[in-house]
């Protein structure tokens, strides 16, 4: 989510402004990027807009805000209104530089990661994602329970009737943020059949019925969180064989 040069689609990039100190900075001074074809820049930090900007106060954006990439990566929930990138790679997924969002909508997309399955054969496909999913109680009144809550990774396959079906799941608990907690590496495997449209999907289940009207005030709200590191669909290299063209080996 944080590659300087694949940036989401309809992105306004800012970056950080090079008289600011990599400790000492203000968001309101940053610049606008370079062009993607050009080196990452020299400071910290670059953010990236919505592709479907919701804002809903100076500091979170509502639920319905989405990241799109052209290759069909996915990115949706409420929080800070960018993804906040460092500008070296190495720096990808530690500190600040992870993308925490939150829903409190039963069956909220978090992500996807998509890709296609050029193999000849049916072969296992494999989704993973790095992430720490938490519940969270409203606020107020004080002493509300905790409330149990789930998500579900999936591995989901295109049919003909161009409709996203899932192929196998995993149930995932999220942390109550009064026990504590943190990220954790999560994988699901499945056999895919040949030319089979694929991708990876993290999705909230089902959660408690909304306390206060507005679905984007998760201060009175019981929600669910997901801070994001890192997702992947990982699939099966294609050697192809040239004693039978058009196969692998």
């Amino acid at each position: 989510m944080c590659n300087w040069a694949n940036r989401p689609s309809q992105s306004t990039c800012t970056a950080q402004n090079p008289n600011d100190s990599a400790t000492s900075w203000n968001r309101a001074n940053a610049v606008p990027c370079a062009s993607p074809t050009e080196a990452p820049p020299p400071t910290y930090w670059f953010d990236l807009s919505p592709t479907v900007p919701a804002p809903y106060d100076g500091y979170t954006g509502r639920q319905t805000q989405q990241w799109h990439w052209p290759d069909g990566r996915y990115l949706s929930g409420w929080g800070w209104p960018v993804i906040h990138c460092p500008s070296n790679p190495a720096q990808w997924g530690t500190g600040l530089f992870t993308k925490p969002m939150a829903t409190t909508q039963s069956g909220h997309v978090f992500l996807r990661v998509p890709g296609f399955l050029s193999h000849q054969q049916a072969r296992y496909v494999r989704g993973q994602v790095k992430v720490y999913l938490y519940s969270q109680r409203p606020y107020g009144p004080p002493y509300l329970p905790g409330i149990n809550m789930t998500a579900t990774l999936a591995l989901q396959t295109l049919g003909v009737d161009n409709v996203w079906r899932d192929a196998a799941t995993k149930l995932l608990p999220a942390i109550d943020t009064y026990s504590g907690g943190g990220y954790e590496f999560f994988e699901i495997e499945t056999l895919i059949q040949p030319y089979t449209p694929v991708r990876v999907e993290l999705r909230a289940n089902a959660l408690p019925p909304l306390r206060v009207a507005d679905p984007d005030y998760v201060y009175g709200n019981y929600s669910m969180g997901a801070d994001v590191v890192e997702a992947r669909l990982i699939l099966p290299d294609c050697i192809p064989d040239q004693s039978r063209p058009g196969f692998c080996l």
